[in-house]
């Protein structure tokens, strides 16, 4: 059960039957209409002349015309028409076809009669499209606009039985760059907006936020482009409960969604739509009212600002009083206005303009002196560019902010806090790069032989995993080397790592086992030593009589420890771990491994086990601390902690590891946390053949690092990495962001130490045997820093994928008492978006909005650097040699 209008000029709604609905749909002039608009947007997108020209030619154009120029009351309005361009004409054309179509009211059974006073002075009754009389039938219209081929929604929704149970119409829209879809609401999940939410998530895509309105229409499909129907359900569903429960708030006025969130950055559908298309239509429907028989709650679509219905934000500024003549201030009230909505809808020029033309007041100096509103917002917008030259950014007006507080319920820095995540990055972005990642790992494999046994058996975007796990557990076999970092180098520094592999259970972890079970072997071997020696002093200790001379316990070394340790037998054991390495003693790593942080975690939270964190946020940088207990089988001593671990675990495990309440200390800066992507029902490749060879050589090249001892000499990698940091850390000034500062400071450390085994590897041959051991001096190359860059680029994705949103959220919790929250903006993004993809140094300084000659050098310097653009020629300009570049890579944003 829904209603229908026959256009959005009637002036009332009727029920809908199934003989009504196909009547309308199948009527020649719906497919007419949509046809004929989907031409004209194409050939005013594409400029296209010829095209242009017939349908300026169209008989229909011609009445249109004839009837606006009729509706204008007065001179200075058909004028102003007049002197429109053909183009903006035909849209205003487009957008009156579009508004003849048949419109149906999905999401109610009917409206309460009202009454209605026509222009001619008579009055009519009827049912009104208004949200006041709204009644909810539990049906739920989404939209999914902008889409490069609808079908793809279309394929994705038929793979989802849950979604389709409750779907009952889908039809392509009348733009033809979207796709409809009528379902069953959901009480549970909670209004109208609730549901878009919920089942536009599921689906992978934003719902038009506009359609969070029950009484919004939807303009009738042609008839080959409805994709489904279930019309038992579509003609007689209702909901009775949904209906009792909703309405009356939705009559309220009461729509915004009561569980859920729109995205900050999904804005309203319509905000993609060509800007002369928009001012057009504007244009048309100020202009010209047809009979006047509609009021604005009818026709108007809500502009939203991040899920807030922006117009009630202003009538909420302007409930005490609206400007008037009286008082002198209507247009000094316009310049202020759009100051404030130039700053809340992202300097959108256009959207701002239809929004200040449509207040009623902005109307009268319109109709009484021709006011030029284009020229108040360009005002407005130079009055902020001039601002921003001094601050870093700008608020709305002190009565804006009084306004959204009341008409929100949020203050303006809530609202926009909640939604400025900029450094987070998204589940697809990871996804993508996991596999581009796999790709650059499998192309080094040819210099790094050894990274194909450790990716055996895996898909390429688990390629990153495996290095890293393997990296892990190979720089512990290399516990006797040092290196020398661009902070304080003065100090030896050991190769640490804090591992984390996240993924799903289930999916493919197991790989992690296998490597450690290779690689770890010497260590293993070494280790049985000691645990035989403590396991048979342990036996005399329970057989020896009570008057009996007690064996004294041995002192041995066991490095490998699982979660299930003691906080007192692993300390003893880290201090005993020590062995002489060119005459001076040197403390050896100790080793975790375990396929289940969650498991780890839960040991760690009472008796001798716990306590593990604050060891775990020392061991990266190898600081010193102690203990000190009264028991006589405690170590009392300060002492290093020495300690590599490696964990699996699920992402809800590492949500209890690193969350809000615990981010401030400084453990997330300190993991390697890489995910390890879902299967996606794919199966794993079939294996018939053990390749024995492949273990053999893992367990040979454990045994050469297990020799390893001395300096290692990567002082050009490490002069590399300062270089790297230093241009990221401009980027995060740039961009004002202190979470990307915060996140980045400890990349380097990473990048050098889980690279540095494979380096070692590759110049083997420059080695040479010191006894039991193998140690010398190389030389690393370009190669090698390849191999550095991608894992120091994989650990810095990492890090703001899984904590960039607790890094914003940490900086502003410290200002939550300021009353500004600085906006950050990714502003070297934005300007390598902006730049062609062949350029000159004058596009570069005009994209990212450079000063000087040398603030440009240095651009190009540090782009090349990162392999983002290239230089291909120089060229002759007015007696100067330039030079022109092109893009050769993606930044992330």
């Amino acid at each position: 059960m829904f209603t229908y209008q026959k256009d959005t000029k009637s002036l009332f709604v009727a029920e809908c039957g199934k003989k009504d609905f196909w009547r309308e749909i199948r009527k020649s002039s719906t497919a007419f209409n949509i046809d004929t608009r989907r031409d004209i947007l194409r050939a005013v997108d594409a400029n296209d002349e010829e095209a242009i020209q017939k349908w300026a030619e169209h008989t229909d154009y011609q009445k249109f015309m004839l009837k606006t120029l009729r509706g204008l009351k007065t001179k200075t309005g058909k004028e102003k028409w007049q002197k429109k361009p053909l183009d903006k004409k035909l849209l205003a054309w487009a957008d009156d076809l579009k508004k003849s179509l048949t419109a149906f009211q999905f999401s109610c059974y009917q409206f309460d009669e009202a009454t209605v006073k026509t222009k001619d002075g008579k009055t009519k009754k009827g049912a009104r499209r208004v949200l006041k009389g709204c009644h909810l039938n539990g049906l739920v219209m989404l939209d999914i606009d902008h889409v490069d081929n609808p079908m793809e929604v279309w394929e994705k929704l038929q793979k989802c039985e849950a979604l389709m149970a409750r779907v009952v119409l889908v039809h392509i829209t009348s733009s033809g760059r979207g796709i409809r879809i009528i379902f069953i609401a959901d009480k549970q999940i909670g209004n109208l907006a609730d549901n878009q939410i919920s089942f536009a998530a599921v689906l992978g895509y934003a719902p038009d936020q506009s359609c969070i309105d029950a009484t919004r229409n939807s303009f009738a499909p042609k008839e080959d482009e409805i994709l489904f129907i279930d019309e038992e359900r579509l003609f007689s569903y209702y909901d009775e409960e949904f209906d009792k429960e909703f309405t009356p708030q939705y009559r309220d006025k009461k729509t915004q969604p009561l569980h859920h969130q729109f995205d900050a950055d999904d804005s309203a559908a319509g905000t993609n739509h060509s800007v002369s298309a928009a001012v057009a239509s504007k244009d048309a429907n100020q202009e010209h009212q047809g009979d006047g028989e509609v009021d604005a709650e009818q026709v108007s679509t809500p502009v939203m600002w991040r899920g807030y219905d922006i117009q009630r934000i202003i009538d909420a500024r302007y409930a005490a009083k609206l400007p008037c003549e009286a008082d002198s201030n209507r247009h000094k009230e316009s310049l202020k206005l759009a100051t404030d909505l130039l700053l809340m809808l992202d300097g959108d020029k256009a959207q701002v303009q239809r929004i200040v033309e449509a207040q009623s007041w902005v109307k009268e100096i319109i109709e009484e002196r021709d006011e030029n509103v284009g020229q108040t917002v360009e005002s407005a917008a130079s009055c902020i560019a001039e601002k921003e030259k001094k601050y870093a950014s700008a608020l709305p007006s002190k009565a804006m902010l009084a306004a959204i507080q009341e008409s929100c319920g949020k203050t303006y820095q809530e609202i926009t806090k909640a939604q400025t995540a900029a450094v987070t990055l998204k589940d697809d972005d990871m996804s993508r790069w996991l596999w581009e990642w796999g790709a650059e790992i499998e192309a080094l494999s040819e210099e790094y032989p050894l990274l194909k046994d450790i990716c055996k058996g895996l898909k390429r975007n688990q390629y990153p995993a495996a290095l890293f796990v393997a990296g892990g557990l190979m720089m512990t076999l290399m516990t006797r080397c040092t290196y020398r970092f661009y902070h304080r180098p003065e100090e030896l520094r050991r190769l640490n790592n804090s591992t984390l592999i996240i993924g799903d259970p289930a999916s493919g972890k197991s790989f992690a086992t296998r490597l450690f079970k290779l690689l770890a072997s010497p260590i293993v071997a070494a280790d049985k030593i000691g645990k035989d020696a403590i396991n048979a002093y342990r036996e005399q200790m329970r057989t020896k009589g009570a008057n009996k001379e007690k064996p004294k316990k041995p002192k041995v070394v066991v490095r490998i420890h699982p979660a299930r340790t003691s906080n007192a037998q692993f300390i003893q054991d880290m201090v005993n771990a020590v062995e002489d390495v060119n005459g001076e003693p040197m403390q050896l790593h100790m080793l975790t491994f375990d396929t289940e942080l969650d498991n780890t975690l839960s040991l760690q939270k009472g008796g001798s086990y716990i306590d593990k964190q604050a060891l775990q946020l020392k061991a990266f940088h190898n600081e010193e601390d102690g203990q000190a207990y009264s028991n006589v089988d405690s170590v009392f001593q300060e002492f290093y902690v020495i300690w590599n671990f490696i964990y699996t675990g699920t992402p809800i495990a590492l949500k209890k590891m690193v969350n809000e309440q615990n981010f401030g200390s400084g453990l997330a800066t300190r993991l390697t946390c890489i995910p390890l992507p879902a299967t996606n029902f794919e199966m794993m490749s079939r294996e018939s053949f053990v390749d024995y060879d492949s273990d053999e050589r893992l367990k040979a090249w454990a045994e050469k690092l297990d020799r390893m001892k001395g300096e290692l000499s990567v002082q050009k990698i490490v002069d590399e990495l300062y270089d790297w940091t230093a241009r990221r850390m401009e980027d995060a000034k740039e961009n004002d962001s202190k979470a990307d500062e915060m996140l980045l400071k400890r990349c380097a450390y990473h990048g050098l130490n889980f690279a540095a085994p494979f380096i070692v590897m590759r110049h083997w041959d420059k080695m040479k045997q010191d006894g039991n051991y193998w140690c010398g001096e190389f030389e690393t190359d370009e190669v090698d820093w390849k191999l550095a860059e991608l894992i120091v680029n994989i650990q810095y994705a990492c890090q703001r994928h899984y904590f960039g949103a607790m890094a914003e959220n940490y900086f502003d919790n410290k200002l939550k008492d300021a009353s500004v929250n600085v906006q950050r903006k990714q502003k070297t993004y934005e300007g390598f978006e902006r730049l062609p993809e062949e350029f000159t140094s004058e596009d570069v300084m005009r994209c990212f909005n450079l000063k000087s000659g040398s603030a440009v050098y240095m651009r190009i310097s540090r782009l090349q650097k990162d392999h983002l653009i290239e230089k291909t020629d120089e060229f002759v300009d007015g007696g100067t040699t330039k030079s022109r570049y092109r893009k050769t890579g993606v930044m992330m944003s």
